[in-house]
């Protein structure tokens, strides 16, 4: 199991900023950190953009994370799998991308009346393939606040390089915590230093 580094021992909501075509796509190491934050086995929330609900589920299983319970929010045309992988796994789908109100409900229940959350958004880089800057920055405010009402702990990705470096910083705003990831090296800084 990763031990959590001590700069973010105290963010609820970290944005994770790595190249998608690197060895470190996704953060690697950083998010299974992330999953693995909570104090006892907490229920993971996966909301994918990129990956099939099974390929969540085989790396929530590699990160040695050993959750309660498991659920998936695929988002756009995700082929339904008939995996035994997913027999336990809820996974419910929002098919339209640009559909963010669809896919805050859908959070918003799939959160309701569970405790010890932590949740791996994946990724605000697809997510602005379907909506303006603007949209997702008013969708991702919302999000953050009914994730602290709801004491979960989140990660999100996202590619720098694949975004003008004012919608880096309007999305960097918005998180206690972003963990820089280049080269294998990685910078965190927390609200006190954004």
């Amino acid at each position: 199991m990763s031990e959590l580094p001590e700069e973010l021992a105290g963010a609820t909501n970290t944005l994770i900023c790595a190249p998608s075509m690197s060895r470190h796509a996704g953060g690697g190491t950083h998010c299974t950190e992330l999953l693995n934050a909570g104090e006892t086995p907490a229920s993971v929330l996966w909301v994918t953009y990129t990956r099939s609900p099974s390929a969540c589920v085989e790396a929530v299983r590699r990160s040695g994370v050993e959750p309660a319970s498991l659920s998936v929010i695929a988002v756009g045309e995700t082929p339904m799998e008939d995996d035994e992988s997913l027999s336990s796994v809820r996974v419910d789908t929002v098919s339209t991308p640009s559909d963010l109100t669809g896919l805050g409900i859908t959070l918003s229940q799939t959160l309701s009346g569970r405790e010890d959350v932590v949740v791996c958004f994946d990724s605000l880089t697809a997510v602005l393939q379907y909506v303006e800057r603007e949209t997702l920055y008013e969708f991702l405010h919302a999000v953050v606040g009914q994730l602290h009402a709801a004491d979960a702990l989140a990660h999100f990705h996202l590619d720098p390089t694949a975004h003008d470096r004012q919608t880096v910083d309007a999305l960097t705003s918005l998180f206690d915590a972003v963990v820089h990831v280049r080269d294998g090296d990685r910078e965190i800084r927390t609200r006190q230093l954004l």
